[in-house]
């Protein structure tokens, strides 16, 4: 077992604060963020005995979360089911299986509105029948306060920050650091990332061809009354994005990186004088063979000259349709947004 949190982070998910153009943007470069909450998790899990030496950890995840939990839990020496579905490619899925960890891919497209929630009914019966632990990333409070450690390391490289800048999933990160840097800068503005067909801000569950962003279900995590501004992206932009990053930075990243980049770099040139601070979750392993693939691109239609380059300001999430979109969401809970924005839709 390690003895410390940076045998592991510092192995796998190393802090850096990269500057960026304009000279008011940087981001805070993760590669693999989602090792911290699957170490704190999994930490204070044995620390208060709900995690055995013989306990069976179990997770809904297709993304990187599998994959810090399948690290974390080797180090731990614990046994791991990872309930995904096809959006867990190959590489991906040996990978896992290689660090001891047990893949089941649900019967359902990764795009499909409710593969999350087949997925989790899937994870139910295996605990019905095994008693196993949910590590609960949506939930858990553990993911939140993972963030704490980012944050200090963000304020210390960076300094003052006006805006942060995040895609959002479990609500863990871009809350959890919001939280930690209002500490210090309570006028500090969030502004989260979703993608159309998300029910994370107001929409109905849809296809979401964006993956790493977005949810079928709402998380504990997702603190609404912490976000100041929305906005929503579609695939093409944010793979699009992804590829203006890397020619703008040489950042090779994920398309949720990508994501993060445009919105961040728009306000960036916008504001001058604000420090803005973008959250890049991931790195490009995963997405050679499509999103950076022209011959892929090409076959679904994602180009250039076809993504959005500014965002739509509607006055209701419901109106939020294609491209990219931004709505004031100004620090209201959902049930208050909805309310509020019906008469206005």
């Amino acid at each position: 077992m390690p003895d410390t949190l940076s045998d592991i982070i510092g192995a796998h998910a190393p802090l850096k604060i990269v500057s960026l153009r304009p000279k008011n943007l940087a981001a805070i470069d993760f590669r693999m963020m989602k090792v911290f909450p699957a170490f704190n998790i999994i930490e204070t899990g044995v620390r208060n005995g709900d995690i055995r030496p013989n306990t069976t950890v179990v997770e809904t995840s297709s993304g990187t979360m599998a994959l810090g939990l399948a690290i974390v839990c080797m180090h731990f020496g614990l046994k791991l089911h990872i309930f995904g579905d096809r959006a867990i490619e190959p590489p991906l899925k040996r990978t896992m299986e290689e660090l001891g960890a047990e893949v089941h891919l649900v019967e359902a497209a990764a795009s499909e509105a409710n593969v999350q929630l087949i997925r989790k009914r899937a994870l139910l019966d295996f605990m019905d029948h095994t008693g196993a632990t949910w590590s609960r990333q949506y939930d858990n409070l553990g993911n939140r306060l993972s963030y704490a450690r980012p944050a200090e390391e963000a304020i210390r490289q960076f300094g003052k920050i006006d805006m942060i800048v995040a895609t959002v999933g479990s609500g863990g990160s871009s809350c959890g650091l919001a939280h930690y840097c209002r500490a210090f800068f309570p006028e500090m503005k969030l502004v989260g990332i979703d993608t159309f067909g998300s029910v994370l801000f107001g929409q109905p569950a849809g296809r979401r061809d964006l993956r790493g962003l977005g949810n079928s279900i709402l998380p504990g995590n997702l603190f609404h009354e912490a976000f100041d501004e929305i906005h929503w992206l579609g695939a093409n932009e944010a793979y699009q994005a992804a590829h203006r990053l890397h020619r703008e930075t040489s950042l090779k990243r994920g398309p949720t990186s990508g994501a993060a980049y445009m919105v961040a770099k728009w306000y960036a040139e916008r504001f001058p004088q604000s420090k803005v601070l973008a959250v890049f979750p991931d790195d490009s392993i995963r997405y050679e063979h499509n999103v950076y693939d022209p011959v892929w691109l090409g076959e679904h239609n994602y180009r250039t000259e076809l993504a959005a380059i500014e965002p739509i300001l509607v006055n209701h999430p419901l109106c939020a349709k294609r491209g990219w979109c931004r709505f004031d969401w100004n620090r209201r809970s959902l049930a208050g947004v909805m309310e509020a924005s019906r008469s206005a839709k």
